[in-house]
């Protein structure tokens, strides 16, 4: 075996190689001639020149072309403008952002972070569980957490009737502590029009201050006796509740908003269950939390969800093309028709449910293009 002085002397040597090194040292003596050289070569080293010196005009790439390559199968894959010719849909280009944007804020909120808001108290809860229905909409319209909380109500209840003395057993003592309402912070995470997530933390006005017990607000309404709508600060969709929130929730919660269109659009009259933007950015925020693949069954929620919301945008446009004395409306927010289509928009290109754009089209052809 060489010393190691020999390796490096070699190695040093080599490093003096002036040649280029992407065609390897060179080993063997090499002919000095001009770089225009054409003539024949007359022994070994000038046919190494010659090599040498082809190899490096040659490009580093090449592409052969293959015999057995094919033509690419092309991909049926319907657009717009197969199901709609109406200028008042929105634009394919607008739609094919939307769904990136919304891809992108999806992947956004799986990722776990370290920090998502505030520690959470353990055998708190955040929200209604998910069959409550009522009590979820009170939470929506930000309600005080006594009224949507069912845990929070029944020990005020008990509360107060140890204070009475009245309606209760011997056993009703035993039952444990009261559990301390405390204060309740609001958390809020706007979804604005680019799809961008701010989130921030307020508290809620509602819940900082004692509330009265009195009749629980009507199923109907939504509203308390004596509530003004106006003073309600609807409670918005944050990252900290949305983790909380798996993909079979978000759908029993979608459908949710389903019945309450579709009822609010029976008794308009009656101004029964509002829609109003927040409630738009909440349904943006639970689309979110569904998979690309769903069942056949959780497919048809959604689709009801966006003939719901078409069967509100025809309400809509038919309340501007009103008289302007019937078009006062006493809903603060009320959802636009901005929302509505962001919404459409949202699940028939996400879940390739573009065969809707059809029913968007008929509803949109009974009116006039300026107002739709």
């Amino acid at each position: 075996m060489p010393p190691s002085s020999a390796k490096r002397k070699r190695g040093n040597e080599d490093s003096s190689d002036d040649e280029d090194t992407s065609f390897g040292k060179q080993i063997l003596p090499v002919a000095n001639l001009p770089e225009n050289f054409d003539g024949e070569p007359m022994d070994g080293l000038q046919y190494l020149f010659t090599v040498r010196r082809d190899a490096r005009r040659l490009p580093g790439v090449t592409c052969v072309q293959n015999p057995y390559a094919s033509a690419p199968p092309t991909v049926s894959r319907s657009s717009h403008s197969d199901f709609t010719t109406h200028p008042s849909v929105p634009s394919e280009q607008w739609c094919l952002l939307l769904e990136t944007r919304f891809r992108n804020l999806r992947q956004n909120l799986n990722q776990p972070t370290r920090f998502t808001g505030g520690p959470h108290e353990p055998g708190r809860r955040l929200m209604p569980e998910k069959k409550e229905r009522d009590l979820w909409w009170a939470f929506l319209e930000g309600r005080p957490e006594t009224e949507w909380n069912v845990s929070s109500k029944q020990s005020k209840k008990k509360a107060q009737g140890k204070r009475s003395g009245h309606g209760l057993r011997a056993w009703a003592d035993e039952s444990g502590q009261e559990e301390p309402t405390g204060i309740v912070i609001h958390e809020s995470s706007l979804l604005n029009d680019e799809g961008e997530v701010e989130e921030a933390l307020k508290p809620d006005p509602a819940e900082l201050l004692p509330t009265p017990s009195g009749t629980p607000a009507p199923e109907s309404t939504g509203l308390a006796d004596g509530d003004d709508p106006l003073t309600l600060c609807p409670r918005e969709p944050s990252p900290k509740l949305l983790r909380l929130i798996n993909e079979s929730t978000a759908l029993h919660l979608l459908m949710y908003f389903t019945h309450w269109i579709n009822n609010h659009l029976q008794k308009v009259d009656q101004n029964v269950f509002p829609p109003r933007n927040s409630h738009a950015r909440w349904m943006f925020a639970l689309l979110s939390r569904i998979e690309d693949y769903v069942s056949a069954d959780d497919m048809n929620l959604l689709r009801n969800l966006v003939r719901a919301c078409l069967a509100l945008l025809k309400h809509i446009i038919e309340r501007e093309l009103a008289p302007s004395t019937s078009r006062i409306s006493l809903v603060p927010d009320a959802m636009s028709k901005q929302s509505c289509w962001i919404i459409i928009s949202t699940v028939v290109h996400v879940w390739k449910q573009k065969d809707l754009w059809v029913d968007a089209e008929s509803i949109l052809a009974r009116f006039p293009v300026t107002a739709a």
